[in-house]
């Protein structure tokens, strides 16, 4: 089995055919249809299903699909590390972000970097939880910074904690529940959420099982805090934002918080790494430099709060955080 032979057989998953595996890679068709037939005499197994109309994958095949895309990306980054070796700095790191990491993490990581390692180049993605782990998994990303996830496939991946931060409940001025100070009462509200269709980590699903109630099915799912900020000021649907965002929307005179007596459950973010792969010396430094920036913000304190935004000084009851285990809001090791 030679690298070659796994590029190719990328490829063809890729373009669909032959054809335009062919003229993608710049070889000739039979040339790649021999290299595909040898693959397959030296797995032992049929990878494809070849028509006129094109290669399918049958089982074998996508099985070996996910590995293939890792040993290729691997070898990828080895050449990259021997070229670097002659060269120090430079590379290139391809990392996701959820949301809040983008409002948080990206400005100051992006102008870091480039002076830490000046010829470092960033490929970035904005993805949700569920989005972004697989393409952790299959070293399509070197790093995820992106919430914790209930999903199985965390299981595969190292997480690393960052930092937690209290989100709060947003809507229009003006919005007749603006007043309401108890999640129950929010049960049959429009909700729009940040999370996929169907996913287990959404914040408001998780506080409302939290109190026993069941969780509101959203009328609109978006992974866009702009776009986010223009439908809650713009509609009756409820969002939650994070405290700084939403205070510059309050200041602005274009968003109401609404001040709950117990806070939503907190939103826990961290890394997403391989555990079983070295990062590349451009990941490496990615990584730590986000971890710095978590502790300059934990230092600052800026997201520790569970206070009301804007507004009168709350009641004891709504000054009080609910119990839990690890006080700290910030917890990067």
């Amino acid at each position: 089995m030679r690298l070659a032979q796994i590029e190719q057989f990328i490829a063809v998953v890729d373009t669909g055919s032959i054809r335009g595996a062919a003229r993608q890679l710049g070889i000739s068709q039979p040339a790649l249809s021999r290299g595909l037939q040898q693959l397959e005499e030296d797995l032992g197994v049929q990878l494809m299903q070849r028509t006129v109309r094109g290669a399918s994958l049958t089982s074998a095949g996508s099985a070996f699909l996910a590995r293939a895309r890792v040993v290729h990306a691997e070898l990828r980054k080895a050449a990259d590390d021997a070229r670097r070796a002659v060269d120090a700095g430079g590379g290139l790191v391809s990392l996701g972000l959820n949301p809040v990491g983008v409002l948080l993490l990206l400005p100051e990581l992006a102008t870091t970097l480039q002076r830490a390692r000046p010829g470092t180049r960033m490929r970035i993605m904005e993805t949700a939880p569920g989005a972004a782990l697989p393409l952790v998994r299959d070293a399509i990303l070197d790093l995820a910074v992106t919430q914790r996830t209930r999903a199985n496939l965390a299981a595969e991946l190292r997480f690393r904690p960052l930092f937690e931060i209290q989100l709060h409940i947003a809507v229009r001025c003006g919005h007749p529940l603006a007043g309401t100070r108890a999640l129950r009462e929010l049960s049959d509200a429009s909700w729009l959420s940040m999370t996929p269709p169907g996913s287990s980590d959404d914040i408001v699903s998780q506080s409302f099982l939290a109190i026993g109630r069941p969780a509101p099915v959203p009328a609109v799912h978006c992974s866009s805090f702009s776009v986010a900020l223009e439908l809650i000021a713009a509609t009756e649907m409820l969002g939650v934002l994070p405290p700084h965002l939403l205070q510059t929307s309050v200041r602005a005179g274009k968003l109401e918080e609404i001040r709950l007596k117990q806070p939503l459950v907190p939103l826990v973010v961290g890394l997403y790494t391989r555990p079983d792969t070295p990062p590349t010396p451009a990941a490496r430094a990615t990584s730590q430099i986000i971890v710095a920036i978590a502790r300059r913000i934990a230092a600052t304190g800026g997201l520790r709060t569970t206070e009301p935004i804007v507004g009168a000084r709350a009641d004891a009851d709504e000054r009080r955080e609910p119990e839990v285990k690890n006080r700290s809001r910030y917890v990067p090791s």
